[in-house]
Order: structure tokens, then sequence, then C-alpha cells
């Protein structure tokens, strides 16, 4: 009975054997006609295997083994959608090989990509990075799958271990910089972009992307200098210079602007040069703004820049710039700014011109009857007894 019952046993074993080495070698022929490159014949044969039931049924590492085979040869066809789902098929069985399953994950990670499911991208070089090793393409695809999805943090941390990998080049320290200027990381976003940027064949907008970096972080200089290789458009010195006076940082602000207009191969437009203006007035250079509002003045006055002519003049104590200045805007249509009118009469009595001081005061009473233009007639008034006294006694 014994010996019955372990022969019937020897049997079935010898049989499962044969079976299992059969379907071995049915794998093994669907490996083989994609190493000949025959890929439709590959995905008969491994269709047909996926399609046995009941007894002939494969074991689930069998059966993920042949989609990923299946996954190769769609691939070679160019039928990426396909290829994608046959090796997210072997992936979800979880029964590959270590070396299956890395090459599986690896494409599923470049197919992924190519149709923008970055989520599952990173999902796929995470598994990747956790139980095998993460290969450079793939950590750079992870690293723009994360920066594309604004996973900023993500995407620094497929950096740095591409820079592990040693597979650090300029688009990666791109992708890097970017990330951290996005988080606001401003001193190593500028120091990320110092690793790539004094190449001689550096593009220009890097050298504007690292100076950008370099004014957030406050290392003007270096900031200026990239600017000054990039032959920087004179706008986006412009955007600087306001950037920094809105952050009260106005002497930065007019060194950027200089040298934004030293870098120009023309003359500076009136616009261009009112910045100026504005910048050295934030600066406390009050006789450098007025020669320059003055040089505008010359030869595209408006009732605005006159204004600010005389203003300027006014508070450096120019009297006879003021004067004649003042006199041009009246004919700008200012005759009713009381401003105006002020500064004519103090300054008329400052120089001495009591006639001009008083039709001055006349006017500015007119429009602002204040104590203090009372007061500036009071002055006048004794100003002129003086005189008179002075006269009288030179004739005497």
């Amino acid at each position: 009975m014994l010996v019955s019952v372990s022969r019937r046993l020897a049997v079935m074993l010898l049989f499962l054997l044969s079976f299992a080495t059969a379907q071995a070698a049915e794998i093994a022929d669907v490996s083989a006609s994609i190493e000949r490159g025959n890929y439709q014949q590959a995905l008969k044969l491994s269709a047909a295997l996926l399609a046995q039931q009941g007894d002939q049924k494969l074991v689930s590492p069998q059966r993920a083994e042949l989609w990923r085979l299946q996954g190769i040869s769609y691939l070679y066809l160019n039928q990426r959608a396909e290829a994608y789902r046959a090796y997210q098929n072997a992936l979800a069985l979880n029964s590959l090989s270590e070396a299956s399953e890395a090459d599986a994950l690896a494409a599923v990670i470049r197919l992924a990509y190519r149709v923008k499911q970055y989520d599952e991208v990173l999902n796929y070089a995470r598994q990747l990075s956790e139980h095998h090793h993460l290969s450079p393409s793939s950590g750079r695809l992870a690293m723009q799958a994360a920066y594309s999805l604004s996973r900023f943090d993500v995407a620094i941390d497929y950096a740095n271990q591409l820079q592990e990998l040693d597979a650090l080049d300029a688009f990666v320290l791109q992708t890097k910089a970017l990330s951290e200027m996005a988080l606001s990381r401003y001193g190593a976003a500028a120091a990320t972009f110092d690793q790539f940027v004094n190449a001689a064949d550096v593009a220009p907008k890097w050298l504007e992307q690292a100076a950008r970096a370099h004014v957030k972080a406050g290392t003007h200089r270096t900031a200026r200098q990239y600017l000054a290789r990039a032959r920087a458009d004179i706008a986006l010195y412009r955007a600087i210079a306001v950037s920094r006076l809105d952050s009260n940082e106005a002497e930065q602000a007019l060194l950027y602007w200089q040298q934004g207009l030293q870098q120009l191969d023309r003359v500076a437009t009136r616009d261009e040069q009112l910045f100026m203006v504005q910048c050295l007035i934030k600066n406390n250079q009050h006789v450098a703004a007025l020669n320059r509002i003055s040089e505008v003045n010359l030869t595209q006055p408006d009732k605005q820049t006159l204004k600010l002519q005389v203003m300027l003049a006014y508070q450096l104590g120019h009297w006879k710039e003021v004067i004649d200045t003042a006199q041009v805007a009246l004919s700008y249509g200012l005759k009713d700014d009381k401003m105006l009118w002020q500064w004519l009469a103090i300054s008329a009595i400052k120089a001495g011109d009591y006639t001009l001081a008083d039709y001055a005061l006349d006017q500015w009473q007119s429009k602002d009857p204040s104590e203090l233009v009372d007061r500036w007639r009071d002055t006048l008034e004794l100003l002129k007894a003086k005189r008179a006294t002075r006269r009288d006694s030179r004739t005497s």
C-alpha cells in the first residue's frame, strides 16, 4: 500500500516538474523571440501563456515576468500605452526577480514621464530608490516630475541624490537652483547657480537668473557682475532697482541703475533719466538730481519735471535757478499751483528781487491765504525798509 502511494506521489512530482520545466521553456521562447526581433511573436506567445487556466495557469513570478516581456515587446513596437500597462501589471504582482523589478521600474518611470503622469513617476522612483539603486536617468526624470508638480523640496532631494551618483550637470543644477528660489532659499540658490554659471558658454538667461538669486540673497556685488556678463536688458536692471527701492535699499538701487545706464549702447530715454533722478533723490544726492533733471528739461520739459527742478533748486538754495525755472513752469499751466508761487516768492525775497517777490506773494496769498504768507510779507516789508534806509544813508 505504502509503496503504491509513494509511486503515485513520485509520478505526480515528476509530472509537475516536467510541466514547470515546459512552462519555463515557453517563457524562454518569449525572451528568445524578443532577442531575434520577432516582437509580434513574443506578444502572441506571452498572451497565450497568460491566458492559461486551471492546472496550466502560471504562478505569479512567471506571470509577472511575462508581463514584463510584453512591456519590452510593446516598447520595441513603439506602442507606449500598451507597454505602460504591461509593466504596471508586472509590478502589481510584486513577484519579479530583483533584476527584473529594477528594469521594470526604470522602464515604467520613463513611460509615465512621457505621458506626464508625474505622480506615478515619483511613486515608482521612490520604489526604485528604496529597494534597488536609483540610476541617473531615472533620478533626472523624478527630479523633473517633482519640479513640474511644484514639489520643489522633492526636486531638490533628487538633485542631491544625483550629486551622490556623480551625475550633476548644468540641467540638474538649474532645476535645483530654481527649486530653491521657489522655496525662497535664496542663499542656497545663489550658491547652486555659482556652480555652473562660471562656464564660458553659459547662456545669458542663466547669468540673469543667478543675478536674481544674488539680489535676493543680498550679495549685490556678485549680482552686478553676472548682470554685466549677461549684458542684461535695461528692463531687468530697472526691475531690480525698483525692488531695492521697495526694500528701502536706495543705495543698491542707484548702483544697479547706474550700471544699467552705463551698459546702454544708446542715449538714455527721458523716462530712464527721470528714474535716475528718483534714485538720486532717494539717496539724498540732490545736486546730482538737480543736474540730471535740468538736462531733461533742456530738451523735453513738462510741468511735472519743471516743478521738480524748482523744488530741488529751492531745497539747495539756488534762488536764481528757482526764479528762472519757476517762470518757465508757469507758462506750462502751473499758474494755480500754490507751492510754485511759494517757492518763487521766497526765492525772490532771498535773491533780493522785491518787485517779483511782491507779485509772487500776492499770487501765493490768492491760492493759500495762510499765516505763512503773512509772515513772509512782513519779512519782505522789513527788508524793503532796510534797503530804503541804506539808500537814504548813501544819498545824505
